[in-house]
This record gives C-alpha cells, structure tokens and sequence, in this order.
C-alpha cells in the first residue's frame, strides 16, 4: 500500500489538473468567440493564402467541435478519441487564422497532448507539465530583460499609469532600472521549480506575481485584457497543486526525455531560444509583456469609404497620422474579439494587403513600431 501511495497522489493531482485545464480552456474559448469565426470585421490571417475560401460555417463548426470535445473531456478524461479529434480540430482552426496562435491556446494544446502521450503514467504528466511551466516563466523573464520592457511596461505602464507615480520621480535612475528585477526574478523562479529545494519558494514567488498582474490588468487596475485575467487564476491553481499542495519531490529531468514528451523538451525548451534571433514567434516562446512586440497604427485619410470600421477609430493628435483618424491594430482587435492580435510582421502584413484589397478608396497609410 505504501508503495503504490505516490502512484496515486499522482492520479488524483493529474485529474485535478485536467479538469481545471478544460475548464478554463472552455471559459477563455467563449471569452474570445470572435475570434475563432470569421464574424467579425477584424481579419482572419491564415498560414496559407488558398484558407481564406474556407466558408464562415466551417470556422463556426470547428469552434462548437472544440467546446464539445471540451466538454465531453470535462466528464471523460481519458478519451483518448475526443483528445485526439479537440487536437486536430484546434490545429486546423489555427491554421486557418495566426491570429489565434495565442499563449494560453497553445499552452491548453500541449496540456492535453501530454495527458494524451501518457495515460496510464501519472508521473511522466508531472514531469512535462513541470516543464512546460518552467520554461514558460523562464523564457518569459528572459524576454523583459530588454529596454523597451524598462520604458513601456515598466515606466509608462507599472509605474505611471498604475502606482501613479509622477514621471520626475518614476524616471529616477535606481526606480527605473530596478524594472529589470521583475524579468530576472521571474527566469529565477521559473527555474526554481524544477529543483526539490526551491520549488515552493518559487511557486510562491510566482504565485505573487500573478496576484499583481491581476490587480494590475484586472478591475481594480487599468481593467485591460480581460481573457488573460482567468488566465492568471488558472497558472495559480497549477502552482499550488503541483509545487505546493503535491508532497513528492519533484520528477527527475530524466523523464522528459521518454517517449512523446521529448516533443515537450523540443518545443517549450529548445524552439523559444530561436524567438531571440527571429526564427520562432514570440506567442509561442511565452514572450508576454515583453515590451519588444511590433505594433501597427492605420491612418484613415478618407473615413467615409470605411464607415464598418467607425468603432475603432481614434481622433486624438497623433504626429504619425497628421492629425487624421486613425486605428491601433492591437485595441481594433481586443474590442471586437477580446484577444490581441499574434504580434508578426508576417501577419501585420497579411492584414494590411487585406485591408488595402477591402477599402481602397480610404486610403489608408500603416505605420509599424
């Protein structure tokens, strides 16, 4: 009895985890709606040109496939069949629009790949799922580690638009720099967790930084981005149970390594590194709030030939625009969909020939930064 004790602990800690992964998988799904169909005005940007004659139904179809298999899993976890179909139904509506390559999409994916490649091994799914949490804070703390994280996120964003903090005092050499801190301690961490010795102190360390981006992007600060916010609470649930509230030490590294889950070791150790010199996307190496992603302002010179797009625009002085109306890519799509856009050059461009195509008498100018 001793013995098969682990074994179980294991069990019960794994269903946990993939019940409250399905369940905010489902939230965050219907949060974002619009952007997994093609109702919306807001452009799709498919890997491949020829996608874009799939019909709206199909988008539609493929989004209701994805909340029942969701669902069933909800009451039948290990239907392999129903996580093998919610796998190839979300890889095929991603493909049919980059934009919906976001973070805790592509997390969600990798969850129940893991649980798939390893049924009936409850500490194989420790071991991968301990994996792809590390490198996601680690990768995500290397990433701020960058002077436009200093300026926009934490200067203009942390220090002066939440704490207030007036710019003469906010620009102090020691207050500015010490936003460094915030990228470093986190990489520590998410370091921290795959060692017996420091894993709580590290899910804990994490588990703070959650709380404050919650006050921060939550109701009770800038209230911005509401489909990270569940986001936010689902990554503390994860940290609890399995660093905190789970007693056995944690899984050796060697176990990374068998069968399926060297596909984990590839894709969340190995590929985010290639972000660093532009050969991998920053969604997809959990680089969050980095500061260092490409945005996309449209100048709207005549807003009489776009009147569909009246909602986005914006009409205070912008030096870029000459004065004219003008839309932030990144607000368009977060007021429509509730999701930013997937922030490649690439997909900027994709959305800009799209835009060009449908108003052309509008001229619109695009400005990137």
């Amino acid at each position: 009895m001793t013995r098969t004790k682990p074994h179980f602990q294991n069990e019960e800690i794994n269903a946990l985890l993939f019940k409250i992964a399905c369940i905010f998988w489902l939230i965050v799904k219907l949060m974002g709606w619009r952007m997994w169909t093609t109702y919306r005005l807001f452009p799709t940007a498919p890997v491949f040109e020829s996608f874009d004659r799939v019909p709206p139904v199909i988008h539609v179809i493929l989004l209701v496939l994805s909340l029942l298999c969701i669902v069933v899993l909800l009451f039948f976890s290990k239907n392999k069949f129903t996580m093998v179909g919610l796998l190839a139904v979300e890889i095929f509506s991603c493909l049919l629009d980059q934009n919906r390559w976001q973070p805790y999409e592509y997390q969600c994916i990798f969850i129940i790949f893991i649980f798939l490649v390893n049924a009936n091994k409850p500490k194989l799914v420790i071991a991968s799922f301990t994996f792809i949490l590390a490198f996601t804070y680690f990768y995500s703390g290397l990433g701020k580690l960058n002077g436009s994280f200093l300026q926009t996120i934490w200067f203009q964003i942390i220090l002066k638009s939440f704490l207030k903090i007036p710019s003469n005092i906010a620009g102090w050499h020691y207050l500015y720099y010490a936003g460094c801190l915030a990228g470093l301690l986190e990489l520590i961490a998410g370091a921290g967790l795959v060692f017996s010795k420091t894993k709580k102190i590290a899910a804990i360390a994490l588990i703070l930084m959650h709380l404050f981006i919650l006050l921060l992007l939550g109701p009770l600060g800038l209230s911005y981005n509401a489909i990270v916010w569940p986001w936010n609470m689902v990554m503390i649930v994860y940290l609890y149970l399995i660093f905190i509230k789970k007693q056995e030490r944690v899984i050796a590294p060697k176990f990374i390594f068998q069968g399926w889950n060297k596909l984990i070791f590839v894709v969340w150790g190995i590929l985010p590194a290639l972000h660093f010199v532009g050969y991998w996307d920053g969604f997809l190496s959990s680089s969050m709030y980095s500061g260092k992603a490409p945005k996309m302002i449209i100048c709207i010179k005549d807003t009489s030939k776009c009147r569909q797009l009246q909602a986005f625009y914006k009409r205070r002085r912008y030096r870029i625009c000459n004065g004219q109306a003008f839309i932030e890519l990144q607000t368009w799509a977060i007021t429509e969909t509730n999701a930013i856009p997937n922030p490649e050059m690439r997909i900027y461009k994709i959305i800009q020939k799209k835009l060009e195509k449908k108003y052309p008498d509008a001229r619109l100018s695009f400005y990137f930064y």
